[in-house]
């Protein structure tokens, strides 16, 4: 009788966490990845965001010196249909999802740097943008200028900072930016 018991007892512990398990869903996958350092005399804000299909987004704002944090502010939340809408319908023009950028190789010292990274998720793989400058930038300012437009308009927003951990992604000595599968 006592091993019927205990059996019936592991079975249905069994049963249990494969339940569990069953309703645990995949973390999101990354719809889009944008980085954005802003140089000034002393420092550099550094913002950057990481928008998930499910339409969560980890944003982060650090003011740096000579490459390390002074401070730093993490932001999470939802964005709402609007914006999630609004951002589907960029990343879905025509423009922006053909637009191809030669590769460049940075030379070794830079001066005036503005340095971008953008990184959309395309049916399996991203499609990577990285500018180093301004002028690196304008030859495409027509197919991203709503797109940094939008990142602007969702930055501003007044949003309570998070106690979530910094993101690895967000980390500038990382290597790069971009992201592969």
């Amino acid at each position: 009788m006592r091993i019927n018991f205990l059996f019936l007892s592991f079975s249905l512990l069994l049963s249990l966490e494969a339940a569990a398990l069953d309703g645990k869903s995949e973390p999101a996958s990354i719809r889009l990845f944008l980085s954005e350092v802003e140089p000034s005399s002393m420092s550099a804000d550094h913002y950057c965001t990481v928008v998930f299909s499910d339409h969560r987004f980890h944003s982060e704002k650090a003011v740096l010196h000579h490459g390390k944090d002074l401070d730093r502010k993490v932001f999470e939340g939802e964005l709402s249909e609007e914006q999630w809408n609004g951002l589907a319908s960029i990343l879905d023009n025509k423009d922006l999802r053909e637009l191809k950028i030669p590769p460049y190789v940075p030379p070794l010292v830079m001066q005036e740097t503005h340095p971008y990274s953008i990184s959309i998720a395309r049916d399996g793989h991203f499609q990577n943008f990285e500018f180093m400058d301004g002028k690196s930038l304008k030859p495409y300012q027509s197919q991203l200028k709503p797109l940094l437009q939008w990142w602007k308009t969702v930055r501003r927003q007044k949003m309570e900072p998070s106690n979530a951990p910094k993101s690895e992604r967000c980390l500038l000595d990382n290597g790069r930016a971009v992201f592969a599968q």
